[in-house]
């Protein structure tokens, strides 16, 4: 649920501005209203927000290399860690250029092989001048090996890499392209690559003793800067009245601080006002749910918040997650593997990853409920092996072979994920009626509330005959009677306040939107059988594959054989089925659930004013 909020109106002597600011900071609660306008162009404090924003990819940085704490500390103030360690970073970069430079000089070395610079210098002082040359291998001429003493030292890549040796008086060369060696030589060239190596070896190490001791540091001082930052946009979002003598600002605080802070603003001289919010107003959202349901709060701020006016739509897409993620997975073998592997790590992590590794806990449970239902575990079709202790159940598998017989041949998971669909759809466009109800009154949500039921009372008119069900005459009647009614509040009541034409206009578009967009939307969720199924049938290939393809092995070999299959086939096959059980149930939240619920989504935020770092006393 959103909390609700109130907004706080205050007038401030200016004289008492600075020390009333210090005790609300301190207070917590107030989330100060932004001027975005004057913050943007206040230099001063863009230059500290980018400074945070250099601190924060620091942190990054240093959490990426992923190291144990080695006890370390750079031997540095807290405000010149930033520079430190950007120092080093900038020095590691410069060795990687550098070192790039160096090997690309060492490479035009390796054609020629060994060879000494002495002689070469000794040839010269005789009067025997050494040249080197490369030229494409169509262009050799067998010629210069007499002209001018050639001799090939390497062929490469289509080149001829070759020296002549003439008198030191004769300007005559082959046509060929004159090879120019680095300034400096090899070996000095390997030298300082070696060197530098050395050197980045050193940096590397060095980063990683320091790193955890650093990003502990490094957070707390932007938690210092942010401080600053905090007090100058709040600064900013103050507006001067009466000669500059009073200081006007605004906040918004959850409804259940409003005594506690009455009762603080009442110590001090200033004038305060509290208001509810209007529906025009930008309100921060602060969410709060039960245990289960905030699990799920970091994938509805994936999307993003909700605004303040509408409903939080976490609690009411959350069941339906799970069950998405599980029908998506398909296998129970791999949700028990989810479950173990999340709860294991779940009993050391941070509180912020616990969270997700908890949620993983749900998931992995929800899988494995959907392979115990649909009898696949490990790619292994319960109902097809003759396993004893399973006779009294196969029965009870939702697979086509029990149920197809009652579905005229359709697949009962199929079935299952367009039922499924079709709920959270007409869920959804109870929430929309709902935040209708909220927003502008109970008569602007007739028409959805009419749809609805119209959409339900097709189901069963149309839906049951087709099932073999009959339904009574009179039934039959009234369900007519009620579409009836549902047809008079689409078309009358579906824009209230306007004209009789403009309800009409409004319903046939309604309905063309409706009639294409709700089998469009319906049949998206056929993706949960589809997937669900291709998870299965992948696994059970790979289960054939290590069994059947490794039948003539010793059997020593191919139980090595059979483990290395599975392993890696399984490892593939989980890989696949954990990206599609993420994204797809997220698309059919963030698109089909959330259009039909009206979901708008922009909300920012609550952010209180409040102290960020704790000063001991």
């Amino acid at each position: 649920m959103i909390v609700p909020m109130r907004k706080l109106s205050l007038l401030v002597f200016y004289k008492d501005y600075q020390h009333f600011l210090e005790e609300l900071r301190d207070r917590g609660v107030v989330h100060i209203y932004e001027n975005r306008q004057r913050s943007s162009e206040d230099e001063t404090l863009q230059g500290k927000l980018r400074f945070v924003k250099r601190i924060g990819e620091t942190i990054r940085a240093l959490e990426n290399r992923g190291v144990k704490d080695e006890g370390g500390k750079a031997e540095v103030a807290e405000e010149e860690l930033l520079s430190y360690i950007e120092g080093l970073y900038r020095r590691q970069e410069q060795i990687a250029a550098r070192l790039g430079e160096l090997e690309k000089e060492v490479a035009l070395y390796e054609p020629w092989g060994a060879f000494s610079m002495e002689r070469i210098n000794g040839l010269a002082a005789a009067g025997w001048d050494l040249r080197f040359f490369t030229v494409p291998d169509r262009r050799y001429m067998p010629e210069w090996e007499e002209q001018y003493h050639a001799t090939v030292i390497n062929e490469l890549r289509g080149q001829k890499y070759f020296v002549t040796v003439t008198p030191a008086e004769m300007q005559e060369k082959p046509d060929a392209d004159v090879f120019v060696f680095p300034q400096e030589s090899e070996e000095k060239l390997r030298g300082s690559v070696e060197q530098l190596q050395d050197e980045r070896e050193n940096l590397a190490a060095h980063l990683d003793k320091i790193a955890v001791d650093s990003i502990r540091r490094l957070k707390h001082y932007r938690e210092s800067v942010s401080e600053v930052t905090d007090f100058m946009q709040v600064e900013n979002a103050s507006q001067e009245l009466v000669e500059e003598k009073v200081i006007a600002l605004e906040g918004w605080l959850p409804d259940n601080q409003v005594t506690d802070m009455k009762a603080f603003l009442q110590e001090h001289e200033v004038y305060y006002e509290f208001s509810v919010p209007t529906p025009d107003e930008d309100v921060p959202v602060l969410l709060k749910n039960n245990r289960f349901t905030k699990l799920f709060e970091p994938i509805t701020e994936m999307f993003a918040l909700p605004n303040y006016h509408e409903l939080d739509p976490t609690p009411f897409f959350a069941p339906f997650f799970m069950l998405f993620f599980g029908l998506c997975m398909g296998d129970g073998g791999y949700g028990l593997l989810i479950w173990l592997v999340c709860f294991i790590l779940a009993r050391k992590a941070t509180p912020v990853l616990k969270g997700y590794l908890v949620l993983g806990e749900y998931l992995g449970i929800a899988t494995v409920v959907v392979g115990l239902l649909t009898g696949s575990f490990f790619g292994v079709a319960l109902d097809a092996v003759e396993w004893p202790w399973l006779k009294g159940v196969k029965q009870y598998f939702v697979t086509e072979a029990n149920y197809g017989k009652y579905l005229n041949g359709y697949n009962p998971m199929m079935v299952v994920a367009v039922v499924i669909g079709i709920t959270q759809i007409l869920f959804g466009m109870c929430l929309s009626a709902a935040k209708l109800t909220k927003q502008f009154g109970f008569k602007y949500a007739m028409s959805t509330i009419a749809w609805v039921v119209a959409l339900i009372l097709l189901g069963v008119t149309f839906g049951l005959p087709a099932l073999g069900i009959s339904l009574p005459l009179v039934f039959v009647y009234l369900l007519y009677v009620l579409l009836a009614v549902c047809a008079f509040f689409i078309v009358f009541m579906n824009s209230p306040g306007k004209g009789i034409l403009m309800n009409f206009g409004s319903a046939l578009w309604g309905t063309y939107n409706m009639a294409t967009g709700l089998l469009g939307d319906t049949l998206s969720y056929i993706r949960l059988f589809a997937l669900g199924l291709t998870g299965s049938i992948l696994g059970g290939v790979f289960n054939t594959l290590a069994f059947d393809l490794t039948a003539s092995l010793p059997v020593s070999v191919r139980f090595i054989v059979i483990l290395l299959i599975l392993l890696v086939g399984h490892a593939i096959n989980f890989g696949l089925c954990m990206i599609g059980a993420f994204v797809h149930p997220m698309r059919l939240t963030f698109v089909e659930f959330y259009k039909n619920a009206s979901f708008e989504g922009g909300g920012k935020k609550y952010s209180p004013f409040r102290r960020r770092v704790v000063v001991e006393k």
